[in-house]
């Protein structure tokens, strides 16, 4: 009954409302279970989208969001909203920025740590694939249509939610970032010693063909459903990832 499920075929109403009800059913069967207030799980992505393609609509729908609010086209987000909470994850350390991550470590040598990258606030961009299928194109695991954005503030989570979910743009936009994450792509094998022609070949047939492969309707945006031991430890190895990758080399000079 709100204007936004007006815009939507009986299907895709009746898609998310089976969602809903089997989201509940499932957090009251498992006391370990959360609704993550970071971390957004996305379906009915089109299988040519990438974890690149991901993050690119996490920073294109947060730049809308703000830019709808300060028209007066959308509303704000409120002091609840805007509030910070604390995740289970965060109990097991340091769960850094994506800049943060991609700084190099600072030493007692010459010079100042740099940092690399900029801070786009998403932690992680997945998109689940299938182990046994590998696409041509991109030779990857071929995608299984749904994935996960995980943002460091709760508030962008929610932006990209508002601003992503039942939005009919979005798949506009999915087959431009296609297009040119394809270019990249050519470009990338025309430049390699070894020419591999049938990959190139692939590669350009997608290009005319285009984004044939769509989604059954617009993406079904949701904050995912953790769980408490699995967050845990997958922050115990993001931290310990963090401290092999980032570990300080110190050469003694006599």
């Amino acid at each position: 009954n709100t204007p936004a499920a007006e815009s939507l075929s009986s299907a895709e109403v009746e898609r998310r409302t089976q969602s809903f009800n089997a989201r509940k059913a499932l957090l009251r069967s498992n006391p370990s279970l959360y609704v993550s207030k970071t971390r957004l799980s996305i379906r009915q992505l089109p299988l040519f989208v990438t974890e690149r393609m991901l993050k690119r609509l996490a920073v294109y729908a947060i730049r809308s969001f703000n830019k709808e609010v300060k028209e007066g086209s959308r509303d704000p987000l409120t002091a609840d909203e805007l509030a910070e909470p604390t995740e289970p994850a965060e109990e097991e350390g340091d769960i850094k920025t994506e800049a943060q991550e991609h700084s190099a470590p600072k030493s007692k040598g010459k010079g100042k740590a740099k940092k690399i990258g900029r801070d786009t606030g998403v932690k992680q961009a997945k998109i689940v694939r299938q182990a046994d299928r590998v696409d041509p194109v991109t030779g990857k695991g071929r995608s299984k249509g749904y994935g996960f954005l995980e943002l460091t503030k709760h508030a962008d989570a929610l932006s990209v939610l508002r601003w992503a979910n039942n939005n009919p743009e979005v798949g506009r936009l999915f087959e431009e970032w296609w297009k040119a994450e394809l270019e990249d792509l050519l470009k990338i094998e025309k430049q390699k010693p070894q020419k591999d022609v049938a990959r190139s070949k692939r590669i350009k047939d997608e290009l005319q063909k285009g984004a044939s492969v769509k989604s059954r309707g617009t993406l079904i945006v949701e904050f995912s459903i953790e769980n408490v031991q699995v967050v845990q430890r997958r922050a115990v190895q993001q931290h310990e990832k963090r401290s092999v990758s980032f570990y300080p080399i110190v050469i003694a000079v006599d």
